[in-house]
């Protein structure tokens, strides 16, 4: 390793492997020659270099953790915030400012519940569901519309051309009519299926039946220009992909929610959701969260002709009935 020299004579430093005969620089002999010796840490050493790296790493590590720890309350604040206006999107309360989220959405929300697919409901805790644990259990928001109309507001995911989606749609109690809607992406093609996100496309799903003719759920998105039922969306213009990623994830995730009431022991009264309750008599069966139905089939058909879901199958003709709640209660 080079020493480092001082000469007397000219001042100058210089290095070399040992005491040389004279000075390289004016020539003076080497009783004007000292070496410099040197004072604390080698700076220009590979072990310093290798050591103040290992420091400076540990040490903005630290600060990293120390900063996302301390900003981790208020980063799940705004997720939390943010996810109560995509679910305020899917019951039409569009445009409401950041610090009016919290109170509209409990304004709105009258109660929660999750549902497993073996019909098991559990009350509250729908807002803790993760989106990626949808399909493992099925959360479920019991609200109001914008326009004061009773909803249930059912996440669902699905998957997209590049990532993944996800939404929220909002439906009439008896899950014949959407009353809103609401969809997100991870990363969609901008100013192509990044446009699920507009409520241009979403506002098309207002009014429109979720249900087809066979009792099933037939809600979906088709190819702009080929939807030949109600039940049909148009997709967005060159974006197939992503729009029947949604199709998909509307079509089959409601109807897991659908076979997930189906399945609970008393689908009418899960989560409180339902104003109507099956009635006691042996020959009447559930019929999901769509009311009450009779074993032959007959309830909502010409022959019973029910007025609503909360007189299904009530006329004398019928061979069993459904009453409100309020009613079954006087009874009991």
């Amino acid at each position: 390793m080079a020493k480092k020299f001082i000469c007397s004579q000219c001042g100058q430093t210089f290095e070399a492997a040992s005491m040389p005969d004279k000075c390289p620089i004016c020539g003076a002999d080497t009783s004007h020659l000292s070496e410099v010796k040197s004072k604390g840490i080698n700076t220009n050493g590979n072990v310093y270099t290798i050591c103040y790296a290992a420091v400076m790493v540990v040490l903005v590590a630290f600060l990293l953790a120390f900063v996302s720890s301390a900003l981790k309350p208020a980063q799940d604040a705004n997720v939390a915030i943010d996810k109560k206006k995509q679910i305020l999107a899917s019951l039409n309360v569009r445009g409401i400012a950041k610090s009016d989220v919290e109170a509209k959405f409990d304004e709105l929300i009258q109660e929660t519940c999750v549902v497993t697919p073996d019909g098991q409901v559990t009350e509250g805790g729908a807002f803790e569901v993760e989106t990626k644990e949808i399909g493992e259990k099925f959360p479920v928001y019991k609200a109001k519309t914008a326009a004061g109309d009773e909803a249930l507001v059912l996440p669902l995911k699905g998957r997209g051309l590049w990532g993944g989606l996800w939404g929220y749609v909002a439906v009439t109690p008896d899950f014949q009519k959407v009353l809103g809607a609401y969809f997100d992406h991870e990363s969609e093609t901008a100013g192509l299926g990044a446009l699920i996100k507009e409520e241009k496309f979403q506002s098309q799903f207002i009014g429109h039946p979720v249900m087809g003719a066979d009792g099933k759920v037939a809600l979906t998105v088709v190819k702009k220009g080929a939807s030949e039922a109600e039940t049909q969306i148009d997709g967005v213009t060159g974006a197939t992909l992503t729009s029947k990623g949604v199709g998909e994830m509307v079509l089959s995730g409601i109807q897991q929610y659908v076979d997930a009431f189906g399945a609970a022991a008393n689908p009418a009264d899960a989560c409180s959701q339902s104003e109507t309750k099956c009635c006691d008599k042996p020959e009447c069966v559930c019929a999901t969260k769509r009311g009450c139905a009779c074993q032959d089939g007959s309830c909502g058909d010409a022959a019973c002709n029910c007025a609503s879901d909360a007189q299904c199958c009530a006329k004398e003709e019928c061979s069993c009935a459904c009453v409100k709640n309020a009613d079954l209660d006087k009874e009991q």
